[in-house]
Order: C-alpha cells, then sequence, then structure tokens
C-alpha cells in the first residue's frame, strides 16, 4: 500500500521544521528590533530614523535571502535540465579509428592512390 503524498509543505516532517526555524527567526527579530528601539544606546538617535534603519536592515536581510534562495532555484533547475538531456548511446568513432569519416586525411599513409586501406 502507499500512503497519498501531501500537497501542503506543513504536513511533511521537514515543512515543519521549515516553518518552525522561519517562525522561531521571525520572533527573534521583532525581539532584537525592540530591544533596539528601546535602547539606551541609541536614545541619541530620533525614533523615526532608528525605525527607518531597521526597515533597511530588513530589506537587506530579505534581500540577502532572496538572493540564496534564487540562486539555489537556478541551481537546481541547471541540475534538472542536465538531468534531461538525452545520453547518447550510439559512440562516435575516434579520429585514430579506421571508421572516423576524416580518417584517411589524418593518416594517408594508410591509404593506397585510391582510397582504399593498405
Amino acid at each position: 500500500m502507499s500512503t497519498p503524498a501531501s500537497s501542503t509543505s506543513g504536513r511533511t516532517g521537514i515543512g515543519k521544521h521549515l516553518i518552525r526555524a522561519a517562525v522561531g527567526a521571525g520572533r527573534v527579530l521583532n525581539r532584537f528590533e525592540s530591544n533596539a528601539l528601546n535602547s539606551g544606546v541609541l536614545a541619541s538617535v530620533p525614533f523615526k530614523y532608528r525605525k527607518i534603519g531597521f526597515y533597511v536592515f530588513k530589506l537587506i536581510l530579505m534581500l540577502a535571502v532572496a538572493s540564496v534562495a534564487i540562486s539555489l532555484a537556478l541551481g537546481m533547475l541547471a541540475v534538472w535540465t542536465i538531468a534531461a538531456l538525452p545520453i547518447s548511446t550510439e559512440r562516435q568513432p575516434r579520429i585514430h579509428e579506421m571508421s572516423h569519416p576524416r580518417h584517411h586525411l589524418r593518416f594517408p599513409e594508410m591509404y593506397d592512390d585510391n582510397g582504399a586501406s593498405r
């Protein structure tokens, strides 16, 4: 008996771990942002500029994650495309083999004046 495949990633084992990791990373980032916005070290910077700075930080972080994801997706697409290419089962003759069409041009000493092999 086979079990039907799940259409949602949250029901698979790795999907659960990925969702938990994403939720945990979001919570850590929100906690870090709230602690940094209310810290005494940045008290001299106006609140509006602190928020803008964190928006820029989040944007750069998201662009970095997106670029890694796109690179991985393109790599997977390249591997998938290479794997789908047909494998030639017919071995072509090498230049040193007599059945190669240009063998007589490369090794003329092996042929007589009429083109037949000696």
